[in-house]
């Protein structure tokens, strides 16, 4: 029998499906860190989000803030990287209304946000994130990281194809 990990983004909102239509609550979240899988992890997560009920289920809009673990596209180094997740999705009630790959508000009336916080997190991740704005990434010839110090390879300039007439050149 294998463990389910506990979610700290699971919430009960069974008041809020026997609430009147617009009945709102909000909440505010101050993670050190959440591991969302293995591939995210956000640390820290921090942000506000309102839960309202409306005649389709629990619609939920807010913002959060973290930093996600990525990779320099230009030196490969491992930095953080700052991201907004915006929230604005409608999880369904009774989870039979839902059409396919949309969220649902459990039977047990909760809700896990940990899925809908992975997907917009990975949305948010930039495509070629840098360390810094101003990173020098590695040497083409010998990899050493320009960001550490210059490496010992020499400039040529010159095309090997067009190397027969720098010679003519010289002479």
């Amino acid at each position: 029998m294998s463990k389910k990990k506990f979610s700290k983004l699971k919430f009960n909102f069974g008041f809020l499906l026997e609430a009147d239509l617009g009945t709102s609550r909000e909440y505010e979240l101050n993670y050190p860190s959440v591991h969302l899988e293995d591939d995210v992890i956000l640390t820290p997560l921090t942000g506000k989000f309102s839960a309202i009920r409306n005649s389709r289920g629990i619609y939920i809009t807010g913002r959060l803030h973290s930093q996600i673990e990525g990779e320099c596209a230009r030196c490969l180094e491992a930095t953080q990287l700052p991201i907004t997740i915006p929230l604005d999705d409608l999880f369904y009630y009774p989870p039979h209304t839902a059409p396919p790959g949309e969220f649902a508000v459990g039977e047990d009336c909760f809700v896990d946000l940990g899925p809908l916080v992975r997907q917009v997190s990975l949305l948010e991740t930039p495509m070629q994130p840098f360390c810094k704005s101003d990173c020098k990434g590695l040497c083409v010839e010998c990899g050493q990281n320009l960001n550490e110090g210059s490496c010992e390879c020499v400039e040529d300039d010159v095309d090997p194809r067009m190397a027969v007439l720098k010679s003519l050149l010289d002479s």
